[in-house]
């Protein structure tokens, strides 16, 4: 569950600006804060990079490469 990944994840860093989704996708959505104080590129890598592990813990297949790659490609242009 979501919720399961973003504890696992938070552990590592309970401050990084992630929660588990509400309402009906409480169960399969992450958030990741990613205005405010927390628009940067930084924090967003943090955060995948903390899910990614979480996600790998679980025993789930990731590619932490494409993530960033995709958070670059959208952040820089690049």
């Amino acid at each position: 569950a979501a919720s399961e990944v973003v504890a696992r994840a938070l552990a590592s860093d309970p401050a990084l600006p992630l929660a588990a989704g509400g309402g009906a996708a409480a169960g399969e959505m992450i958030r990741v804060n990613h205005y405010g104080a927390h628009a940067r590129r930084e924090s967003v890598d943090a955060c995948l990079t903390a899910l990614g592990a979480a996600l790998a813990e679980a025993g789930r297949t990731v590619a932490p490469g494409a993530a960033h790659a995709a958070v670059a490609e959208v952040w820089d242009g690049s």
